[in-house]
């Protein structure tokens, strides 16, 4: 019959729960993602005071992304005039990394999601709102 003591079990115990721990770690939040998210993609929208948003991305194999978008704003989210909408224009900086994908539309917003598949992004714009929203890869790009 084999004995077994609370001084036998204790390094056990402990060798189990390193391994388990170990086991369950997974990469840095901040690694770079697998998938390249270069290209030209669309969200018809509306969010955050944003509707017919294109952003045309460049990723590099850090996963910093840096870009261009146009849109049509609207207020109150955005600084257009009073009377309707307008049009506007400028820089995409950000990051593609395991964890999300991170997109600061210059003076219109940011974007927060994940790449659901080749050619979708699912997740929130943020500007005074938080909306849900999609951005599809155009074809080709």
């Amino acid at each position: 019959m084999i004995s077994l003591n609370r001084s036998s079990l204790v390094p056990r115990f402990a060798a189990l729960l390193a391994f388990v721990l170990l086991g369950a770690c997974g990469p840095d939040l901040t690694t770079p993602a697998d998938n390249n998210i270069s290209g030209t993609w669309h969200s018809a929208g509306p969010a955050a005071g944003l509707t017919n948003i294109t952003i045309v991305l460049f990723q590099d194999s850090e996963g910093a992304i840096v870009g261009t978008f146009t849109a049509t704003g609207s207020t109150p989210n955005q600084s257009c005039p009073t009377t309707g909408p307008c049009a506007l224009a400028s820089t995409v900086r950000g990051a593609n990394t395991v964890l999300q994908v991170n997109l600061a539309l210059k003076n219109a917003g940011t974007f927060t999601g994940q790449v659901v598949s080749p050619t979708r992004m699912h997740g929130t714009m943020t500007s005074i709102d938080n909306e849900l929203m999609d951005f599809d890869k155009v074809p080709g790009t």
